[in-house]
């Protein structure tokens, strides 16, 4: 009895080991499959939403620092005119002391507060309107760009930390996209190129051939060509092949475009999608776009209403 119970206990043991598998399925369970590219689209949607939000507040720091490059380069010349301003109240101030106006407060006014001395030695008609406004000008100039530059120092750095904060939130969306992406490639799902765009005409010809000779490469975040791309890089990049300049940036693409009906469509003009305009498509004609759909995916031709859309534009 007992050697009949120890051969099933070793019969069934060998029988477990055989049919158990020790890592995951080759062929993917339908519901774990279909799970899985709803997580991944929902995770790419996410993380297409913040790489927009990125590139805005990397165009806003950009534009920010200009400003403050041009105010460094202008500020030099006009210190220079308004230390001759300084110059010349203090000629005044003592050619008034020595003529007999006893001007006792100026000197120390010049100093702490060049408008302060002005007023005095206007109320002393030391110097005449004209004079006066000129002088008033230079110092008020300079006053004016240097509030002017700390200002946008301020906004300079709150940009940063915005710039800064959205790279953390991108960063660990970018994680799980990596995570799903692992499994994506597990269960074979290919990242595709779609089919193929429709010929364009007139002057679309260039925009719509430069976006259809990125068809299969890859979408990467904040990227504009070349060899990768996102959604609002691609568009800007094509359009600017027919001497239009576009910002990284969907929502900022559509200010940039005139409205356009569905019904008017024409190769390449933008579609715009969802409604907070995270995403941008070339349209190539015959109800298809050209565009950088998300992360693990590649640029490719799809039907214009695959996705939600918001409007459409026309750059020129």
């Amino acid at each position: 009895m007992n050697k009949r119970f120890a051969f099933i206990a070793a019969a069934a043991a060998t029988l477990l080991f055989v049919t158990v598998p020790a890592s995951a399925p080759a062929s993917a369970d339908p519901s774990s499959l279909s799970e899985v590219k709803k997580e991944l689209k929902d995770k790419g949607n996410d993380l297409e939403k913040i790489t927009e939000k990125y590139n805005g507040a990397k165009a806003d720091l950009k534009a920010t620092e200009k400003k403050i490059s041009k105010i460094k380069k202008d500020l030099p010349k006009l210190e220079k005119e308004a230390g001759k301003a300084k110059d010349l109240l203090g000629d005044i101030a003592y050619e008034s002391y020595t003529s007999g106006n006893h001007l006792t407060a100026t000197g120390s006014a010049l100093a702490d507060s060049p408008e302060e001395a002005l007023k005095r030695i206007s109320v002393l008609g030391a110097i005449n309107a004209a004079q006066a406004a000129d002088v008033a000008d230079e110092i008020g100039a300079v006053k004016d760009l240097k509030e002017k530059r700390k200002s946008l120092e301020e906004l300079k750095d709150d940009q940063k930390h915005t710039k800064s904060d959205i790279s953390k939130k991108r960063g660990k969306i970018q994680a799980e996209v990596d995570h799903l992406q692992d499994l994506r490639d597990q269960y074979g799902i290919g990242s595709g190129s779609g089919g193929t765009a429709p010929p364009p005409s007139g002057h679309a010809k260039a925009v719509v051939a430069y976006a259809e000779n990125q068809i299969g490469e890859p979408y990467s975040y904040g990227a504009a060509g070349p060899g990768s791309w996102d959604c609002s890089g691609l568009t800007m990049m094509s359009w600017r092949q027919a001497g239009v300049s576009l910002s990284h940036q969907a929502s900022a693409q559509r200010n940039e475009t005139a409205s356009v009906s569905r019904s008017e469509l024409a190769p390449g003009d933008l579609v715009f999608y969802y409604g907070d305009i995270h995403h941008v498509a070339l349209y190539v004609g015959e109800g298809k776009v050209v565009h950088a759909p998300q992360e693990g995916e590649n640029v490719q031709v799809a039907n214009m209403d695959d996705m939600p859309i918001n409007s459409y534009g026309r750059p020129s």
